[in-house]
């Protein structure tokens, strides 16, 4: 009888893009709950509707908000590594894949008078079941990036329709 060999699931998601702004203005919007409520999310997709902070190694993070199909979320950790403009580091647990802790990275390079973000998502390996889970990363990064480059919002963000 052959077997279908099994294909390892990767230990991270990575994401890479470059944002017309100064790594400054790029981590604060990464880290000031009224920025992050400001860029994170889409009508029709999710939106966060609270973001809290303590912004400091081993400091607690939240942010909480709604799904497409109005179902409320959380995602929470604690932060591991602040170098400010240039890494961010967290523990990510999300309501959506019960209590696996897994680790989001950013890190932030100046590169013509903007800055290289690149994203790491980590410690999926352990936890293959939620691998996809995860796919969205890159999305963010996009809004993001146009809420640093043209002040876009959740709010004049177009709706996604059902």
């Amino acid at each position: 009888m052959a077997t279908v060999p099994k294909t390892p699931i990767p230990d991270s998601i990575e994401a890479e893009t470059f944002i017309d702004a100064p790594p400054e203005h790029v981590f604060r919007a990464l880290v000031e709950p009224q920025q992050v409520l400001a860029w994170w999310g889409q009508s029709g997709i999710y939106r966060c509707t609270e973001f809290v902070s303590d912004l400091r190694a081993g400091g607690k993070w939240r942010a909480s908000g709604v799904s497409r199909e109005s179902d409320s979320f959380t995602v929470a950790g604690e932060y591991l590594e602040i170098e400010s403009p240039r890494v961010l580091a967290y523990s990510w647990v999300a309501s959506w894949t019960g209590d696996a802790k897994t680790t989001v990275r950013w890190e932030l390079k100046p590169e013509n008078q903007g800055t290289r973000v690149r994203l790491q998502h980590s410690g999926l390996a352990a936890h293959p079941e939620i691998a996809q889970a995860y796919q969205g990363w890159p999305r963010m990064l996009s809004w993001l990036r146009a809420f640093l480059e043209k002040g876009e919002t959740v709010s004049t963000r177009k709706p996604v329709s059902p």
